[in-house]
């Protein structure tokens, strides 16, 4: 993991855009939630995109893009605005790193701005949290550290099973059964709290981490001599 993927401050992390594909592993991403802060507030709002055509079925649902036209779009807002790119894990920048051969300025623009949220909470955690630090990866367990709810629609659930079928029925059908639909409607909605629950953990993380380096730096105290 590269070190200054690690790092961010807490006005970075509060200004970021933050990114979470979906799909299937060691294939190509169907969907992309893109949470940027709307408005100059906290409330964070998530669009959603569509990246595999199969999957563009509903004329209400997310935009269908393809992949090197999001990330396109994704380094212009950054650039825009001079934000950081954050996901959690570098899964996600494997899937912009695998555009380097058609795109490498685009690969190269999006690294310049990316952040790791993983590796930025396990820095916070292994300094100020070591008791309570998660043994795992999974931001699910850095959420517990932050008090940040999610309801049951949108908790870690069998992504790639649903890709998997839905991608069978569409191909016969193109229209997916009314199962398939309601959990692709709770797919979405995991991408919603996934980088919604991303953000919670870095802003927190980054904020105290910064707190922390200013109490370092301050000279200690000398008791007068008597």
């Amino acid at each position: 993991m590269t070190a200054r993927f690690k790092k961010m401050s807490d006005t970075e992390a509060r200004r970021a855009l933050y990114i979470d594909f979906e799909g299937v592993t060691d294939q190509a991403p169907v969907l992309v939630g893109i949470l940027r802060r709307k408005g100059g507030g906290e409330r964070p709002h998530v669009t959603q995109y569509v990246l595999d055509p199969e999957f563009d079925f509903d004329p209400a649902g997310p935009v269908h893009m393809e992949r090197r036209r999001v990330v396109a779009l994704i380094v212009a807002r950054a650039e825009k605005k001079d934000r950081r790119i954050v996901s959690w894990s570098e899964h996600d920048l494997k899937k912009v790193r695998n555009l380097a051969l058609t795109d490498p300025d685009l690969v190269a623009a999006f690294e310049s701005r990316y952040a790791n949220g993983l590796g930025l909470a396990r820095r916070w955690a292994g300094r100020l949290h070591e008791a309570r630090k998660p043994k795992t990866g999974d931001l699910e367990n850095y959420l517990q550290l932050t008090g940040f709810g999610v309801p049951h629609e949108a908790r870690p659930g069998e992504v790639g099973k649903t890709i998997r079928a839905m991608r069978r029925t569409l191909k016969r059908t193109g229209t997916p059964t009314a199962t398939q639909l309601e959990r692709w409607q709770d797919l979405r909605e995991h991408n919603r709290y996934d980088c919604a629950g991303m953000r919670a953990v870095c802003v927190r993380a980054a904020a105290e981490l910064d707190r922390d380096d200013v109490r370092q730096r301050k000279p200690k105290k000398r008791r007068p001599k008597r």
